[in-house]
């Protein structure tokens, strides 16, 4: 009896056991190209060359979902300014994508938005 609920057991959570296996040690599940979900509690890393982008606002979230973004190689000149999560003001968002930093919001930073928020 117990042989056999031993084998009902193991034939129904092989298959899991599988995926499981396989989306740990497969680096192309494992690394996500552009668009692919990154981040969140499990860490979810991006392919060489991207970065995770979170949605605006979402700075310093440690279970957060953003999305592998291409860093881009050229922007331009437009003065139109964005916060960074690093509290750094970035003269466009490109130039602030090129740097890698997520968003917290448009506009300038003010001088209390440093990375350390003061109480």
């Amino acid at each position: 009896m117990n042989l056999r609920l031993g084998l009902r057991l193991c034939a129904l959570f092989s298959p899991l056991l599988f995926v499981l296996f396989v989306a740990t040690q497969s680096p192309a599940v494992a690394a996500g190209g552009v668009g692919a979900k990154c981040g969140g509690i499990a860490g979810l890393p991006c392919a060489h060359g991207l970065w995770c982008e979170m949605r605006p606002g979402t700075c310093h979230v440690a279970d957060a979902f953003g999305h592998c973004a291409r860093k881009p190689k050229f922007c331009h000149f437009i003065y139109k300014p964005v916060c960074g999560c690093n509290g750094r003001t970035y003269s466009n968002d490109c130039v602030r994508q090129a740097a890698m930093v997520n968003k917290k919001h448009n506009g300038p930073c003010k001088k209390h938005e440093g990375p350390c928020r003061r109480h």
